[in-house]
This record gives structure tokens, C-alpha cells and sequence, in this order.
């Protein structure tokens, strides 16, 4: 049987750490690091965009016994090493994957939510002194998950943690926490990465050129989603078909469009990523055919959006996704939400 090939991991970036495109947020953590940590972070924005391996790369730095210089780590000694692959003491990272493999139910439905038997895990490992490093990392991931009563008990594990503790809390959505865990936390917000930032990235970890470039271009921004697809072809595949099907349904007429949108309303129940994620790649066409007008051409996405559409036009579609995935946060009605977005599309 042939060897399998190990897995790509990012390369270190200018600023010393594995994450590459949240220079701003980068600088914030190294600067804790070299004076004082907070007790817990808050690191938000879109899924795969990169928090945890921010998260990742901040727990090494804390921990790394050899850093070259303060707030960088070396990645090459033990603790850097263990950090990486999951199996460093000092650092433990708690999500929905987690608290299935260790429910004790014998059930195989998936639970959605972050539990309160998981809550008390999280707060029995923070109270734990470090084996090996000055610091010990708690990394929760998919916090927005947490019910209220989950978040209210959550609460007593942030109000007096100890002081070698350091809490990371990861979300796509920070306004889904309640007023009084933000208040404890410092927030970062991690935001949309540019294609030629993900391109370096994956060339720099020694993806083929071409193959970086078309992977960035298909990542919507998000540096975490690059590196699964270039370790998954199928996910590129997958992602590159599902742009194709969204492209089809902007350029098809007001009776396709609207057709379109009743059926994304009518899944939405069932799979709401799914149709948050064609949502945001019509953003992203839209958006592209907006620069393709004033002749910046940032990728090949809105390519096929008409010459004649103007950029006000443009802009207005833009705002009627904005508007929908509001709506939908905000538990307006599917059809309604959908049916009013594409009615804009119509006059452009």
C-alpha cells in the first residue's frame, strides 16, 4: 500500500504565526503575549475564515518552550509540535465533535448545541494547573451554539478564572452571546481574507501555482476553507459547482429567479448553512461585477453578470442579500425574505 501523503498545514506567515491574512488581530495577541494576557478572547467571524487557527497559533505561542523572540513561536520544540497535532496537555479545545464522541448516550443523532454536561467539562479543565508551559489554553469553539441556560452557567467559569488561564471562544456570530460574557471578553473580529493573501498562502506551503490560485478564487475569503480544499479536491469540486449553480440562478429570468428562491425557502429548514452559503456566494458575484465595472478584476466571480448592469444596480442587489440574511436571522418568514431579495434582482 502506497504512503499517504501528510496532510498541508500553513506556512508561517510574515508576522511569525500560521495564520495568515489577520495582521491587525496577530499584532493584539502577540502584544498580550509579550505583556500580559486577558483571561478570554472572543475571535468572530465567518465559518473556516480562520479563528481557529488564529486560536491555535496564539495557544503556541503561549506555551512554546524555545520562542526565538517573544510572541513568536518556534515550532519546532515539543510543546510547538503537540500543540499542532492535538496532543499537548496544557491546551484543549472543546466543540460540538467533541462533546459527541464523549456523550455518554448511546445515540447517534448529532447534537446541535453546546450542553451543560459540556460546560462543566469546559470549567473543570479551566481550573486545572499547567503540566509543562506557564499557561494553560481553553479553546471553545461553536460557542454561539450554546443555549442560554448553557451560556448563564458558562458565565461562572469567566467571572473568576485563574490566573495562569487563558479562554478562547470561537463564533461566528459574537451578537449571540449574552451582553455579560462579552463584557469579560476581548473581541476580535476576524474578517474576509483577500484571494492573493490565500494564494501566498497556499504556494507558501507548497501548493502548485495554478492550483493555489483557482482554490483562493474559490474561498470566498476564507483562509481555513483553502487549506481543507487543497488537502480534498471534492470540496473544490463541490464548491465550484455550487458557484456555478448560483451564477445560473442570478442570470436567469424574473420566473427562474423566483423559483429559485422558493426552493432555497422550502430547504431552508432542513440545512440553513447550506443556504446562508449560496446567499453569500451571490454576494460575492454581485460584488465581483461591481469591480469588473470600474475595471478592477479581482476573480472570475461575476464575470457573466450582463455588461449593461451598473454599478448602482450592482450595489442594490448586494443590499437585497444583506437585507434577506438579516431577515433570516432574524426568523422572518423564508419565502418572504427570499421572495423580497430577488424582487430586486428584477430591476436590474
Amino acid at each position: 500500500m502506497p504512503a499517504t501523503q501528510p496532510d498541508i498545514q500553513p506556512a508561517p506567515a510574515a508576522t511569525g504565526w500560521r495564520d495568515w491574512g489577520h495582521d491587525h488581530a496577530v499584532r493584539e495577541l502577540q502584544t498580550a503575549e509579550r505583556h500580559g494576557t486577558r483571561h478570554a478572547y472572543i475571535l468572530s467571524g465567518f465559518d473556516q475564515v480562520g479563528k481557529k487557527a488564529l486560536a491555535t497559533a496564539f495557544a503556541r505561542a503561549l506555551v512554546c518552550l524555545t520562542p526565538p523572540e517573544p510572541g513568536i513561536p518556534c515550532e519546532n520544540c515539543a510543546a510547538c509540535r503537540r500543540v499542532s497535532r492535538g496532543t499537548f496537555p496544557d491546551v484543549s479545545t472543546y466543540d460540538l465533535a467533541r462533546q459527541q464522541e464523549e456523550a455518554s448516550t448511546s445515540s447517534t443523532a448529532k447534537n446541535q448545541t453546546l450542553t451543560i454536561e459540556t460546560v462543566r467539562a469546559i470549567a473543570s479543565s479551566v481550573s486545572l494547573r499547567p503540566m509543562e508551559a506557564r499557561h494553560r489554553v481553553v479553546i471553545v469553539d461553536e460557542v454561539e451554539t450554546m443555549q442560554e441556560t448553557a451560556q448563564e452557567a458558562f458565565l461562572k467559569t469567566l467571572e473568576e478564572p485563574p490566573p495562569y488561564t487563558v479562554i478562547v471562544l470561537l463564533t461566528t456570530d459574537a451578537e449571540l452571546l449574552l451582553e455579560t460574557i462579552r463584557s469579560r471578553c476581548t473581541m476580535l473580529q476576524l474578517q474576509t481574507v483577500k484571494p492573493a493573501t490565500i494564494a501566498a498562502m497556499l504556494e507558501a506551503s507548497e501548493v502548485a501555482t495554478a492550483e493555489a490560485a483557482t482554490i483562493a478564487q474559490a474561498s470566498m475569503g476564507r483562509p481555513g476553507w483553502a487549506i481543507r480544499a487543497a488537502n480534498d479536491p471534492s470540496l473544490l469540486k463541490n464548491q465550484l459547482e455550487l458557484h456555478r449553480s448560483v451564477d445560473s440562478w442570478i442570470q436567469g429570468d424574473a420566473w427562474q429567479r423566483m423559483v429559485e428562491a422558493m426552493r432555497l425557502a422550502d430547504a431552508f429548514g432542513k440545512d440553513r448553512r447550506a443556504v446562508y452559503q449560496q446567499l453569500v456566494i451571490a454576494q460575492t458575484i454581485w460584488r465581483s461585477a461591481i469591480l469588473r465595472s470600474v475595471g478592477i478584476a479581482e476573480s472570475d466571480a461575476g464575470e457573466s453578470v450582463g455588461s449593461d448592469v451598473s454599478p448602482a444596480a450592482a450595489a442594490e442587489a448586494i443590499r437585497s442579500v444583506e437585507r434577506c440574511l438579516r431577515d433570516l436571522d432574524t426568523n422572518v418568514r423564508p419565502k418572504l425574505a427570499l421572495q423580497t431579495m430577488v424582487l430586486q434582482w428584477l430591476i436590474v
